[in-house]
């Protein structure tokens, strides 16, 4: 049903665009999507055949905190008795994280990783494919700038979340302590070479995760959206994601179980990486670094901190396609679109204002200064230090 419904939509989303030609605002652009998608309840017992497929030494991704689970255990029993598991990637994996799991995979001899959890593990394991052959430090890569080459070990993506779509993506964000780096790597070897999105392993979510990845899906659909480098296929995969987070996050942060609404935000998570994967993201998710960096907000909260307020910034430089945006969402404009994100936010629990994650009027030069990654550069409308330093001061 939700498949027929969001092609529905989809087609009817692209004759709006058709009659509407300043919605593409691009008239040259490519579309790459190398990952193989398996979507469904139940697609996780098609491992067996999978792993025949690319290797016969599996090494298992996860976090502490999934590796004494059933769906663990499941899918250790699915990958054949010569898997091994690795269980040590932490909420915001660094450097040193991948290093120890490339370290772990050339002990095994592993010829394929399966990285089971949310963005974290599967972000960890898409650096450590390409570490485990190529060689270490993983720091070199990441913050000193030394370009990967195209060697790497297959691998596949099976999130537990609804939020990151980093089963999509040619994406990690990974953390360096020790230069207080937090930033996004991305390389064609990071693609996974399947996706296997089975709404049934995110049951378990509890509801302040569940309200914190899909708050990430949703960033990433509206940035995906309206970034500078937007395009029309992507177009249409973030206005759907966007579309289906308004839909059926509340009810899956009021019924963990319904699984329904959790399809449809695994539906969402998946569109939304692959609405901004080629794009890229903008503003939220460049001050979304130091949030996350300096204060310890979990990444899709600093996203969501931000997020209403750029809405609200950006609505004078979108014009169509801001109503286009608001309107996938369920809203008339993009002020009263903002207005939702905010309701969600509160719906969810999660913290809006900045003081309540740490910051004060003495920490908002520094914040500022250290939002300015690259990708604010794709935000729609220019932010200048002044403008950012004033956004801020409105979430004290």
């Amino acid at each position: 049903m939700i498949r027929e419904l969001s092609l529905t939509v989809c087609v009817d989303l692209w004759k709006k665009f058709s009659r509407h030609s300043s919605l593409i605002t691009h008239t040259m652009w490519n579309y790459r999507q190398p990952t193989d998608i398996r979507f469904g309840v139940g697609t996780r017992k098609t491992l067996p055949d999978v792993i025949a497929k690319f290797g016969g030494r599996p090494v298992l991704v996860t976090d502490a905190g999934l590796a004494s689970m059933a769906m663990t255990s499941e899918v250790l029993d699915l990958l054949g008795p010569s898997a091994i598991l690795f269980a040590e990637v932490e909420p915001n994996p660094t450097v040193g994280t991948v290093d120890k799991l490339a370290e772990t995979i050339r002990g095994h001899l592993g010829d394929v990783v399966v990285a089971l959890g949310g963005g974290s593990s599967l972000d960890c394991a898409k650096a450590a494919c390409s570490v485990a052959i190529q060689g270490g430090p993983a720091r070199k890569y990441h913050s000193e700038g030394v370009a990967l080459d195209s060697r790497h070990l297959p691998l596949i993506a099976v999130p537990t979340t609804a939020g990151t779509g980093s089963e999509v993506t040619p994406i990690a964000v990974l953390d360096d302590p020790e230069k207080g780096i937090k930033a996004p790597i991305a390389h064609d070897n990071f693609y996974p070479k399947l996706a296997i999105v089975d709404p049934e392993l995110t049951l378990t979510v509890p509801r302040h995760i569940t309200a914190i990845t899909g708050l990430d899906a949703l960033s990433h659909g509206i940035e995906g959206y309206w970034s500078k480098n937007h395009q029309p296929i992507c177009d249409l995969m973030a206005l759907e994601s966007v579309r289906l987070v308004f839909r059926h996050l509340s009810a899956a942060l009021a019924n963990g179980s319904d699984i329904k609404a959790r399809t449809g935000m695994s539906l969402a998570a998946l569109l939304g990486g692959l609405g901004f994967q080629l794009p890229k993201n903008a503003a939220v998710h460049a001050c979304s670094f130091p949030l996350s960096n300096k204060y310890h907000m979990p990444h899709g909260s600093a996203c969501a901190m931000t997020l209403d307020h750029f809405v609200r910034f950006n609505s004078e430089s979108m014009g169509e396609r801001g109503i286009a945006l608001a309107r996938a969402a369920g809203f008339a404009g993009m002020n009263d679109l903002a207005d939702g994100i905010a309701e969600l936010k509160a719906e969810a629990g999660l913290p809006t204002t900045l003081r309540e994650v740490g910051v004060c009027d003495n920490n908002i030069d520094e914040l500022v200064k250290n939002s300015f990654h690259p990708i604010m550069g794709n935000n729609p409308r220019e932010v200048t230090p002044d403008a950012l330093r004033a956004l801020y001061l409105e979430m004290l």
